[in-house]
């Protein structure tokens, strides 16, 4: 079911986030549905259509609510709490509305003149082979692309993809698709994030148009083709070096909701001496630290968004450090949320093995949130290390790494 169009501006940040959360008594009862389905549940997701929410940093001039960056992210983590697959999804497709304005402007026009509710799904990891080969008017399109979360429901698929050149690595261009030019490739069979259909796309020798393409090094950089369309600051973001929290997001919104949980499941119990175990001190102490981790997350995220909205804002470019900062950041915000998600299923008994206790869902969602590549630690926090000790890193360290991979890949 299509929303029905609002004005830009009418509808705020704290609009989104109360219409999703009206939705967790919905998602709650679909829960095992989704599990079942390994994708979410079509009743779920022309829900959080209806709500609008996944076109919250969408641009205006398409229907969008051209909100701050983040917006798309603090309402994937009010989701999340409730159920993370959702939550996920969410945030994913909520980021791919907002770098879509930054992408070639005949491509813009056609995935939302027609339809302001398209869901484009996307993926940037892709299996040895994987290549775009430039031709007259475009590029021919071969290969698998890995982890495409909520595929099933998307009306557009957006692949990133090495196109070989003569000498040096090889260019990136995230491919724009239609559905029926990809196949799905079912692979999603995970113990966490159950319901959120990642799986992969396989494109056999398929022609794209070029405006259909944009470079990676263009959505990386302030100045994209859609900038000249979409001139406001929220699309002076750099892609690769920001989307993380789209992940990180979702995935503190699953620890939240481990602890939120957690204390609802402990209040009333009693031990095997009868006492209340809300009133054994170890168990006071698990919830406390807990909570002030999932806080502190909130807090690093929180403090991210107004450092990278007023940088945007002020015209600015981040520095290689701040980049650093920010994965770093990224990374450990998710960090603290595992080890607060993981303190409280330690105390849960049996009960923390079933996988119908909410607690246990959300532990085990927090965890599959957390196995994503932007939200490792070792790799993060070992990048920021360097800077600290005063290595030299580019800008475009992100986009440097991706070309290299991409270059070992194309020779397979």
């Amino acid at each position: 079911m299509a929303a029905t169009p609002e004005k830009l501006h009418t509808v705020t940040a704290a609009d989104l986030i109360k219409r999703v959360g009206t939705l967790a008594p919905k998602l709650i009862e679909r829960r095992a549905k989704g599990a079942s389905l390994r994708r979410l549940p079509d009743e779920t997701m022309a829900d959080l259509v209806a709500t609008t929410a996944l076109r919250a940093c969408m641009p205006a001039r398409f229907g969008g609510h051209e909100l701050p960056f983040g917006t798309h992210t603090d309402v994937a983590m009010e989701l999340a709490k409730t159920c993370g697959s959702t939550g996920w999804v969410a945030g994913i497709i909520g980021s791919h509305n907002w770098w879509l304005g930054k992408y070639q402007i005949e491509s813009q026009h056609e995935v939302w003149d027609n339809n302001a509710d398209a869901l484009v799904a996307a993926a940037f990891a892709s299996k040895p082979g994987t290549k775009a080969v430039a031709v007259d008017g475009g590029y021919r399109v071969s290969g698998e692309w890995m982890w495409c979360s909520g595929i099933d429901h998307c009306d557009w698929c957006s692949l990133m993809t090495p196109v070989p050149q003569a000498s040096g690595p090889p260019d990136l261009v995230m491919v724009l698709l239609k559905r029926g030019d990809y196949t799905v490739h079912d692979v999603w069979n995970v113990p966490g994030m159950k319901a959120t259909g990642s799986n992969n796309v396989i494109v056999d020798d398929l022609f794209v148009p070029k405006y259909r393409a944009t470079r990676v090094a263009e959505l990386n950089n302030k100045a994209s083709p859609g900038q000249k369309l979409n001139e406001s600051w929220i699309y002076k973001l750099p892609m690769l070096d920001v989307f993380g929290y789209s992940v990180a997001g979702p995935t503190l919104g699953c620890a939240r909701g481990a602890l939120e949980g957690f204390i609802a499941s402990m209040t009333g119990r009693s031990g095997l001496d009868g006492s209340k175990v809300t009133d054994h001190p170890t168990l006071q102490a698990r919830v406390a630290e807990s909570s002030a981790e999932i806080d502190a997350a909130q807090t690093l995220y929180d403090t991210d968004m107004a450092f990278l909205r007023a940088t945007a804002q002020a015209n600015g470019d981040l520095t290689s450090a701040e980049i650093g900062r920010i994965k770093r950041n990224c990374a450990y915000v998710v960090t603290l949320a595992k080890r607060a998600a993981s303190r409280l299923i330690e105390a849960m008994g049996a009960n923390g093995v079933s996988d119908s206790n909410p607690v246990a869902i959300a532990f085990a969602d927090t965890m599959a949130g957390a196995s994503h590549r932007a939200l490792n630690w070792d790799v993060n926090g070992v990048a920021y290390g360097k800077i600290l000790f005063g290595a030299i890193s580019s800008p475009d360290a992100e986009l440097l790494k991706r070309q290299v991979a991409a270059a070992k890949a194309v020779t397979h």
